[in-house]
């Protein structure tokens, strides 16, 4: 498996399969192995045992960001940055306000089919929708996103009527 413009290249043997619900890790950790090879690193927390294919996607989108060098994924969150805690090595930052971060975390919900965007931050401009658009790229049907506390003054507004088509939990 190789990268191809920054992007994972697939084949019917590795890419997440629409009529699966979950990967185990054996195949999860094979489409993550590219990008932990050429510098960003992709963690699984040892307890997930299964992951929804719609996150390993969103994580496989965020992990194609030249700026995202840490993905990590827990049993119910999704979290990608441009730097870790200097005593969590494996914490991707995601503190809004932070001064040099960028990153994001997701809350997710395979049962409930929802995601919910925890916490966004870039200190430079047009990150933060890049990251947005990594996330809602490929975005699964009746699948939800959701902001539930917005301090953007604004962002997630123009997010949702540049994803009118989808049904926004706000």
């Amino acid at each position: 498996m190789e990268h191809e413009s920054g992007r994972l290249k697939k084949s019917s043997d590795e890419a997440p399969n629409k009529k699966q619900k979950k990967m185990n890790p054996k195949k999860f950790t094979k489409l993550f192995k590219p990008f932990n090879e050429s510098g960003t690193q992709v963690w699984v927390i040892t307890r997930v045992k299964k992951l929804p294919k719609e996150i390993v996607q969103m994580a496989i989108n965020l992990a194609s960001l030249d700026f995202i060098k840490y993905v990590r994924i827990c049993d119910e969150t999704l979290a990608a940055s441009s730097e870790n805690y200097p005593k969590k090595p494996k914490v991707p930052v995601t503190k809004e306000n932070h001064e040099t971060a960028i990153g994001i975390e997701i809350l997710y919900s395979k049962p409930h089919k929802h995601i919910d965007f925890f916490s966004i931050n870039s200190p430079i401009k047009g990150n933060g929708s890049k990251m947005t658009d990594a996330v809602l790229k490929d975005f699964p049907e009746n699948w939800h996103p959701a902001v539930t506390m917005d301090w953007s003054g604004g962002f997630w507004e123009k997010m949702e009527k540049k994803y009118d088509s989808l049904e926004w939990l706000m």
